[in-house]
């Protein structure tokens, strides 16, 4: 014979489900509990919101370091980058003049042999080599600095005598050139050693 049904047993059927998932026991009667446990995850919460809070505020200031920080090794990059670019074209400008006076002395040795009437082969000689010289500096950017008959230019000459004249229109003029000057680009390598004109 079968035995009774038992009256179903809502408060033993939680607290069986609750062991099954193997949870603390929360069934009916527990609203106080649960009132805590919520009142302690909010309090937990809002601990992680404020740690939050702080640790991104303190990632807006590492950044704003780091942007400092990236900004001065740029700066610092620049500044260096300028003065390396200025030393090498300080260095540049010494090499290309040290050149000069080897011109200079060509054109000497140039005017003294055309006064020798069988040196002609040898003023060709010399004035190819000058060419080919002025054609390899020009290469670096010098071009000779035509002056004679040119307004002085204190930029350009370097007046190494007077000439006294009597026309209004040669003061000031370059009357002779004693030394050829060069430039590099638009800016003067060396001056012309210049002889001015000044009316007496």
């Amino acid at each position: 014979m079968p035995e009774p049904e038992q009256p179903f047993d809502a408060v033993a059927a939680a607290k069986e489900l609750d062991e099954l998932l193997g949870e603390p026991g929360v069934g009916v009667g527990t609203t106080i509990g649960n009132d805590e446990y919520i009142s302690s995850l909010e309090d937990e919460l809002e601990s992680l919101n404020a740690v939050l809070a702080k640790k991104e505020l303190e990632l807006q200031a590492e950044k704003r370091r780091a942007d400092q920080a990236h900004a001065e090794i740029e700066s610092a990059s620049k500044r260096i980058s300028g003065a390396s670019a200025k030393e090498l074209e300080r260095k540049t400008r010494g090499i290309l003049e040290s050149f000069l006076p080897v011109i200079d002395d060509m054109d000497r040795a140039i005017v003294a042999a055309r006064q020798h009437t069988d040196s002609a082969d040898v003023v060709e000689g010399m004035e190819l080599v000058k060419r080919s010289l002025l054609s390899r500096l020009g290469q670096f950017g010098v071009s000779h600095l035509p002056a004679k008959g040119t307004r002085f230019d204190p930029n350009r000459h370097d007046a190494i005598a007077t000439v006294p004249v009597r026309d209004a229109a040669q003061d000031g003029v370059v009357i002779d050139v004693m030394r050829e000057g060069y430039l590099i680009g638009d800016l003067t390598l060396r001056p012309a050693g210049v002889a001015v004109g000044k009316k007496s």
